[in-house]
């Protein structure tokens, strides 16, 4: 199903009965809604709505015409729930999803009601950088400036180049330049500060190979979010589920 929201031409998941009620499924960065179709047909089969979306500019989704920030997230997301009449959901976030569904969980005038949520290798904690690490960061943006200061250009620029490519991710290298902004508006959000404000039943479900968002930070998120449940799914990463099926499908069956 297509709709549009904000401008764009959205793609849109909808299946299940939805006897029990709704999970609104929240995607991770660059990720398609397909990718998480076994997921989706799980809680179908226990009587779940499942509604998913490809998020602006991924998959069938236009690219929106700047760079978005958490809050334009969240704002689009809740456009999209309004025309879909959604108010009662189960939150459902994946990695990026997962730093969304933080975003709306801790706002007091969020207009859905949410009562459980469940957030998978979920984004949203920033740990403080070691002292080695901000004495790289501190370089890098000093070699930034010479590699890029019209005088300083002709002497560093190829050296700025390489350094800048190797700590690119594979992610932001293939992103365009709007999404690369939207990549360095949304990376660097902490949201420990007000996960205490959460009140909707929280699972955390993690890989415990996760190198992208670590289990560190689903440890922080149980300690942070009240009453929250952490469930380790074991020798699996950042797409947990795809790793480790059987144990990921019982945890959802018990939680569900």
């Amino acid at each position: 199903m297509e709709l549009t929201i904000q401008g764009l031409k959205t793609y849109i998941e909808d299946t299940g009965a939805g006897d029990r009620g709704t999970v609104l499924f929240l995607n991770g960065w660059n990720t398609r809604t397909s990718r998480y179709s076994r997921i989706f047909a799980l809680l179908a089969s226990l009587g779940w709505r499942v509604v998913g979306f490809d998020m602006p500019g991924v998959g069938r989704t236009d690219e929106p015409p700047q760079a978005l920030t958490i809050a334009d997230y969240a704002a689009f997301t809740l456009e999209l729930c309004e025309r879909l009449e959604l108010r009662d959901v189960v939150l459902f976030g994946h990695s990026h999803g997962g730093r969304l569904a933080l975003w709306l969980l801790e706002q007091e005038d969020c207009p859905l009601r949410c009562e459980k949520a469940v957030l998978m290798d979920a984004a949203g904690v920033r740990f403080p950088l070691s002292g080695r690490k901000k004495a790289a960061q501190a370089l890098y943006k000093g070699l930034k400036f010479l590699g890029t200061n019209p005088v300083t250009r002709p002497l560093f620029a190829d050296l700025y180049a390489e350094q800048r490519d190797r700590r690119a991710s594979a992610d932001y290298k293939a992103a365009t330049p709007v999404m690369r902004q939207t990549m360095q508006n949304v990376l660097p959000l902490d949201l420990r500060p007000r996960m205490g404000a959460i009140r909707a039943s929280t699972l955390l479900i993690w890989g415990d190979r996760d190198a992208d968002t670590t289990l560190e930070a689903g440890r922080e998120m149980e300690k942070r979010i009240p009453g929250a449940g952490l469930a380790v799914i074991r020798n699996a990463g950042h797409f947990c589920f795809e790793d480790n099926w059987p144990q990921f499908e019982a945890v959802i069956r018990a939680f569900f």
